[in-house]
């Protein structure tokens, strides 16, 4: 174990790395989304989406929603009430994005479909 691995740690309590990374892996979809809703709706570029990626994005999103459900079982084993909300929080923004995604997915498939 390194010493950063020890701060890292000390700081937060057990579990909660893996719930802070779910919540970084759920800023970079969100960022990702809303760039793609953004060429969808209001520029209608869809070349600039990021239909290349769809494969990497997914296990990534499937990867943050296992590491948050994992931070949201330690959760549960503390009596902190804050962390256990926290956690089935992030859980729960991470499936909704998943969700999100996949039916903006097949939204663009259906349309480029039926326009090209």
């Amino acid at each position: 174990m390194r010493w950063r691995d020890r701060i890292a740690v000390l700081f937060f309590p057990p579990g909660m790395m893996l719930t802070v990374a779910a919540l970084m892996l759920f800023f970079l979809h969100m960022g990702v989304f809303a760039s793609d809703v953004h060429n969808f709706c209001v520029t209608h570029n869809y070349e600039r989406m990021s239909f290349h990626y769809t494969v990497v994005l997914t296990f990534s999103q499937v990867i943050s929603i296992c590491w948050a459900a994992m931070g949201s079982l330690y959760a549960e084993m503390t009596d902190d009430k804050f962390l256990r909300c926290f956690a089935l929080t992030i859980l729960m923004l991470n499936g909704a994005m998943f969700f999100n995604r996949m039916s903006l997915e097949f939204l663009a498939i259906n349309y480029r479909e039926e326009r090209h």
